[in-house]
């Protein structure tokens, strides 16, 4: 149980360093801490504080020794004079007040005090206003970061004021206009990130003079044009992050950044290189292009990253990928327009971890090259046109976490030794032509799976016990030639209903099978369902009411079916529930109303249930009623003659066939006959005895 600062910590005078950061503490911060007059380093971020923490803060200014203070996460929402007291302390040097709900940046500061001051971090605090001027009056100030704040209005020229400053976060401030020229005159600037507001035109010049800059965030802006020669100067670069604007980039504006590690260039009209051969000379670690447009690939041998993905790339894949990126970790050319095949130099990438080349149009087969010195942990083929099986090398990556194979015209079965690959957690092998039995060892072995989508294929036979998944999220089987009993597949899990849930609780879709049988209430312990799909089956029955307890159910379809009886009014209990679907039935009896249940204003999603009524169909339920009563009256007449005529039928059958069975016996049988009337005087006897000597007793008593 988490529990306050405690108060006598503001009796140890003599302190000079208190660091009580993730320690679990929640509650009001202790005014005591102020008695701490010696105390030169306070450190209470990353806690607990769920309830008021500083309702007053003028304990603060009471540390005159204090050099570092940081409270970020400490709540000061109730602190109206948070700024006078921090300037009340001569000697503080740095101030980390990130997420602390500050609110309003005070407009004036009649005599600025931080005269020490060099890191002011007031990050993540919804502060709506414009940057007031006597922040740049701080001329200490050597790092400086306002991001994640409602900050507004024009960037302000007062900047050029700190010289001394080394870092300026003003992202996603909502700060607007064109990029300011005069940035090139802070020399000493190392880190400048100006991502996520609204600045507009192109980058100056003056961004040459920055000779000292090393981290340079400009994305999602509005900039345009040519980024100018100046770039290039930044020698010391080394993250460049460029992505979501309109900007252009030429090969010679790279040429000179030596020190270039990271560059982000993704949704931008960007030329990378103009030929074939050139290596650029720069120690990329990771580069990022997505929705650019660029000439051939280049030749990036310290590359790690390469995200390619959502271009109009045509082509065959390059074989001379361990050439040209020996280093490669990460590699997605995904939602492209390349062809051909998968080239198996891929497969001797024995750094790579990601594979991502979906939504292409690869053909031919998945290359049977995969060595069991892979580190690979995402293999994602999907939606492109290969052929073939599941090739046997795949089974060599036993790290392989994710393995996308659908919608390919793939074939065959499921190949017997990928059941080594034990970390899988995802396996989607839908939208395939896959036939046989579903493995049995998919819930023996792969215990960490989380998804298992294996819809629209060919597989035959009964659902395996996936009782061992207890990670298993997202059931898909649909579109199946399976059958079973729905009751066995619930039971095959063989689970504790009253004690435990099911291990599936996001998504089942078992539609389009040849499943059978009653739904088990037992699916009702499902708390945590979102999505049930058991439509183009063969069940039969009620609707269970225990669906009603699936509180979080968002999608539920049981159409074209044969159930039966009147909807349960437990289905108005779900409020997140936005798809049904009970068409085409034998429902039966009024549409229950209520709650989300009035939502749904789609009588489709009643069709083919005669004996519905109810909005949202036209049919009246009233008349409905009575003529449902008479017919249930005339059955009911009907079915009390029938029990009539078969209890006196029963009875006669049976007086027939016990009076024959035992007299026919002793007609036929003379020793049986015998011993029967012998029996019979034996027992009269010993009656007519007790009777005599009772009486003879009584007789004497009176």
């Amino acid at each position: 149980m988490h529990k306050p600062i405690p108060k006598f910590l503001g009796a140890f005078r003599r302190l000079t360093y208190l660091n009580l950061s993730g320690a679990g503490f929640m509650g009001r911060v202790p005014a005591q801490l102020g008695n701490l007059s010696t105390l030169q380093h306070l450190d209470l971020s990353y806690n607990c504080y769920w309830d008021d923490e500083v309702e007053n803060s003028g304990w603060i200014s009471l540390l005159t020794s204090l050099r570092h203070l940081n409270m970020t996460w400490v709540s000061f929402t109730n602190a109206a004079n948070w700024l006078q007291d921090l300037n009340a302390l001569p000697h503080v040097q740095e101030i980390e007040l990130i997420s602390c709900d500050l609110g309003t940046f005070p407009r004036s500061l009649s005599h600025v005090n931080f005269t020490s001051l060099t890191t002011l971090d007031l990050r993540g605090n919804y502060i709506n206003s414009t940057i007031p001027d006597w922040v740049f009056n701080i001329t200490s100030l050597e790092f400086l970061y306002l991001g994640g704040n409602d900050l507004h209005g024009f960037f302000p020229d007062s900047v050029t004021k700190l010289t001394s400053l080394k870092a300026l976060d003003l992202s996603g401030t909502q700060l607007s206009g064109s990029f300011p020229d005069w940035l090139g005159n802070i020399k000493n600037l190392k880190s400048l990130d100006l991502s996520s507001n609204s600045l507009c035109g192109s980058v100056p010049a003056s961004i040459g003079n920055l000779s000292l800059l090393q981290h340079l965030s400009l994305g999602s802006n509005d900039l345009n044009g040519t980024i100018s020669k100046g770039i290039g100067q930044l020698k010391s670069l080394v993250d460049l992050d460029l992505h979501e604007n309109s900007l252009s980039l030429s090969e010679d504006d790279l040429a000179n950044l030596s020190s270039l590690e990271y560059l982000d260039i993704s949704y931008n009209f960007i030329e990378l290189n103009k030929s074939d051969d050139w290596i650029p000379p720069f120690q990329l670690q990771s580069l990022s292009m997505d929705f650019c447009q660029i000439g051939p690939t280049p030749q990036f041998p310290q590359l790690k990253y390469l995200y390619l993905s959502n271009n109009s790339f045509s082509g065959n894949l390059s074989p001379r990928i361990t050439n040209t990126m020996p280093s490669l970790q990460w590699f997605d050319l995904s939602m492209n327009n390349m062809s051909g095949e998968i080239p198996f130099s891929y497969c001797q990438l024995r750094n790579l971890e990601g594979l991502q080349l979906y939504e292409n149009n690869l053909s031919r087969v998945i290359p049977n090259c995969w060595k069991t010195s892979s580190n690979l942990l995402l293999l994602d083929l999907s939606s492109n046109k290969l052929v073939g099986g599941v090739p046997d090398s795949l089974c060599n990556l036993q790290m392989l976490e994710s393995l996308h194979l659908s919608h390919n015209n793939l074939s065959g079965q499921i190949p017997h030794c990928l059941k080594s690959c034990t970390e899988l957690a995802t396996l989607d092998l839908g939208h395939n032509n896959f036939i046989g039995n579903i493995p049995t060892w998919i819930g023996e072995s792969l215990l960490y799976l989380k998804t298992l989508s294996l819809r629209s294929n060919a597989f035959t036979g009964s659902i395996p016990q996936l009782s061992s998944l207890p990670s298993l999220r997202i059931l898909d089987l649909s579109n199946n030639n399976l059958s079973e009993d729905m009751w066995l597949f619930i039971k095959g899990s063989e689970l504790e209903y009253t004690t435990r849930q099911l291990s599936m609780d996001t998504l089942i879709d078992l539609s389009n099978n040849y499943l059978s049988g009653n739904i088990p209430e037992e699916l009702g312990n499902l708390h945590g369902l979102r999505s049930l799909n058991l439509s183009k089956n063969y069940l039969i029955g009620q609707i269970p009411w225990s669906i009603g307890r699936m509180k979080q159910l968002e999608v539920l379809d049981l159409s074209r079916n044969n159930l039966s009886g009147a909807i349960p009014s437990d289905l108005a209990a779900l409020n997140f529930l936005n798809h049904l679907n009970l068409s085409y039935n034998n429902l039966s009896g009024r549409i229950p109303n209520g709650n989300q249940l009035q939502t749904f204003t789609d009588s489709s999603i009643y069709a083919g249930n005669p004996n519905l009524c109810g909005p949202p169909l036209t049919k009246n339920c009233t008349l409905n009623i009575a003529k449902a009563g008479e017919e249930e009256q005339n059955e009911d007449s009907s079915k009390s003659r029938m029990e009539t005529l078969w209890l006196y039928t029963s009875i006669t059958l049976g007086f027939i066939i016990g009076f024959w069975a035992i007299c026919g016996s002793l007609l036929l049988q003379q020793t049986w006959r015998t011993s029967y009337f012998r029996a019979i005087d034996n027992m009269f006897d010993k009656l007519y005895v007790m009777m005599v000597v009772t009486v003879a007793k009584y007789k004497r008593k009176l």
